[in-house]
């Protein structure tokens, strides 16, 4: 009769000779591509390997540091090249209803109509009120023949969105005391947002008792209560961030864009098959597996959605090694401030990769495959990594950076 006999892992590892014994690699690995991008197009070897993902890829993951030109062009061309393949929809790190409000007026008047509206409240959206976000969006914005649309506005609402909010529902107000009360709030939080006086922002000092005044003002009007219902959901996780909760706050981020990019991706499925879109969000939200903020966000959630269907995910970070960018923080100074940048994270994840900083191109950009870094760098190198560029080195399949990064270019900076 034979005998089953179970090791512990512990054990089994201990029972095995030395040099059957996953060891450091010796060398790392250097496999890298030179890439340009001219008039909207990418070109060069890099380019090559990037692209032939695209008829297989059902969504493509650019994921960022933000503040920089580069992602949203890249990703831009990355959009043009996927179209022929059915790449219709943009994912953004937007709120619905602010989604809805921008794709509205670009639709109508372009970037110059969109900077007109952030003009005294630059801060009242994210992401897309830099030129190259909104121009990566402009191809999305024709809705399908039915009328639902591209761009998937799936995070939750930003902080500084109550300026455009606070503005709706003064448009939607039943009665004068309704008004009223709302032309308050939007008074206070514009001083808030110009004196730079973060914790008196709406999100973050506004209560239940405030969130019940406004009910009470809007009892009856089904869309105003549906911007106050999203302001609530939003105000708990910045709150939550606030108090020092920031696992509990990064969990209810993480389910709330999950069920908003279901539900679009639901009604998009009604009419085609394995709708195809291309997401650009904080690089954080985009890996594969695990973030190092321990939860699990888009990124995973993609990668069985395509599989299901038969296609693939092409997950690319882009992180500049150096160049300009700029940078993003409420004061009466101004919001943006833009000036030179250096990455010392992006120089050691490139020593990681055996890749010397000064192999990296101040015009144009050097493409890295990960799958053979991680090859190379094998169980123990990846475990002896930091966990950020752990969390990057698993999670993406390239890495693009460049020595020469441009700044991100703000619609309206008062």
């Amino acid at each position: 009769m034979l005998r089953t006999i179970a090791f512990s892992t512990a054990a089994l590892l201990a029972a095995l000779p030395a040099a059957a014994q996953e060891a450091a690699p010796e060398t790392t690995p250097t496999e890298f591509h030179m890439m340009q991008l001219q008039d909207g197009q990418l070109s060069g070897p890099g380019a090559d390997v990037i692209l032939a993902h695209l008829p297989d890829a059902q969504f493509v993951l650019i994921g960022e540091d933000h503040g920089f030109a580069d992602p949203p062009r890249i990703a831009a061309a990355i959009a043009a090249a996927a179209a022929p393949y059915g790449m219709n929809h943009h994912v953004i790190e937007v709120g619905g209803i602010s989604a809805d409000w921008a794709r509205d007026i670009l639709a109508a008047g372009g970037t110059d109509a969109f900077a007109d509206a952030l003009e005294g409240r630059p801060l009242a959206i994210p992401f897309i009120n830099f030129q190259e976000d909104a121009e990566l969006a402009l191809p999305f914005l024709a809705p399908h023949d039915d009328g639902r649309v591209r761009l998937w506005g799936v995070d939750q609402e930003f902080i500084g969105s109550p300026l455009i909010h606070f503005e709706a529902l003064a448009d939607l107000a039943p009665t004068a005391a309704a008004r009223a009360h709302v032309e308050t709030l939007l008074a206070a939080e514009t001083t808030a947002f110009d004196t730079g006086q973060q914790q008196a922002v709406f999100m973050a000092s506004a209560d239940q008792d405030s969130l019940a005044v406004l009910r009470e003002h809007f009892a009856g009007s089904e869309r105003a209560l549906t911007i106050i219902g999203e302001l609530q959901e939003s105000m708990a996780i910045y709150q939550a961030i606030f108090s020092g909760d920031i696992y509990g706050s990064n969990q209810a981020r993480i389910s709330y864009m999950r069920d908003r990019f279901l539900s679009e991706y639901r009604r998009a499925a009604e009419i085609e098959d394995a709708p195809r879109a291309l997401f650009k969000f904080g690089a954080i939200h985009l890996g594969l597996g695990t973030t190092f903020l321990h939860t699990f966000d888009l990124g995973s959630l993609t990668e069985g959605i395509a599989a299901a269907n038969g296609l693939d995910t092409l997950r690319i970070l882009i992180s500049p090694l150096a160049g300009e960018k700029t940078n993003t923080r409420p004061s009466p100074d101004g919001v943006f401030k833009t000036g030179p940048f250096t990455s010392a994270d992006t120089e050691k994840m490139l020593g990681t990769l055996g890749i010397a900083a000064s192999a990296v191109p101040d015009e144009g950009y050097l493409v890295v495959p990960l799958a053979p870094a991680r090859a190379q760098l094998g169980q123990k190198g990846l475990a002896d990594l930091d966990p950020i560029p752990r969390s990057f080195m698993i999670g993406y399949d390239y890495l693009i950076t460049t020595a020469g990064a441009d700044a991100a270019t703000p619609l309206a900076v008062k």
